[in-house]
């Protein structure tokens, strides 16, 4: 993080980052509601995190949300280190380390557009209506990634308040303070769930391939069964069994 932005109140300051470090994902998703609610962007918007939205009969968790007078905006919050690389319709992206280790994670395009689409549905709204911007940490370097689009930008961090005040100003007003509040009441309460709740989406979440997305089948191999993706050959990720299920 940079003294600038702290200055500013842009990001968070050391305390307030030492009270929402108790994991990266989750100061990811601190750091970039703090920079969306502290009058860091001109307009009438409103901040929802953590929504439970229904999703074919399961649940989808929508990091944060700005529903704001110029657009509707979703955010996927990405706090990895290193460098990353990836194509918009590809499978997975990658995360390569300095010590050469590569890690590879759902491609975060198609998790917002997962996202979008329930939001969509839930709203009545079209997809276009929605701009999705995967924000990653300070810490990476975007080595070879999608150029930005008009529905979906991907940017660093510290970045990210730059890119959304230049797609704001040139941008119409498309929703009047009451759709902005009738929009927000609606979707307040996907915020507000229950620690059953939360913990059956967990659930949910268990059993699906965390690389994309589908549903995972027990199977049996020569070392005993295991979990893999339903999609095989095309997605090859497994976990052993351990009593999972």
């Amino acid at each position: 993080m940079g003294f600038w932005q702290r200055l500013m109140g842009e990001e968070p300051g050391f305390f307030n980052t030492l009270l929402h470090y108790e994991n990266p994902g989750q100061f990811g998703e601190y750091a970039t509601e703090y920079a969306l609610t502290h009058d860091n962007l001109p307009g009438r918007l409103t901040v929802l995190k953590n929504l439970y939205l229904p999703l074919k009969g399961k649940t989808t968790e929508v990091d944060l949300l700005m529903l704001h007078e110029k657009g509707i905006f979703v955010f996927e919050s990405k706090n990895y280190s290193g460098w990353i690389f990836g194509d918009a319709d590809g499978l997975n992206w990658t995360q390569r380390l300095q010590n050469g280790q590569k890690n590879r994670f759902y491609n975060p395009i198609r998790q917002n557009r997962t996202h979008i689409r329930a939001l969509a549905e839930y709203l009545g709204l079209p997809e276009e209506a929605f701009t999705s911007y995967i924000v990653f940490s300070e810490r990476c370097t975007l080595k070879k990634v999608p150029e930005d689009t008009a529905d979906v930008v991907i940017v660093r961090r510290p970045d990210m308040l730059k890119s959304l005040r230049a797609k704001l100003s040139g941008a119409l007003i498309l929703y009047g303070e009451a759709e902005l509040q009738t929009m927000a009441d609606k979707l307040q309460g996907l915020t507000e769930k229950t620690a059953e709740e939360k913990q059956r989406h967990v659930d949910d979440l268990r059993n699906k391939c965390p690389f994309c997305g589908a549903d995972l089948v027990l199977r049996k191999g020569k070392y005993g069964p295991f979990w893999g993706c339903s999609t095989y050959p095309k997605c090859r990720f497994t976990r052993p069994e351990k009593g999972e299920k």
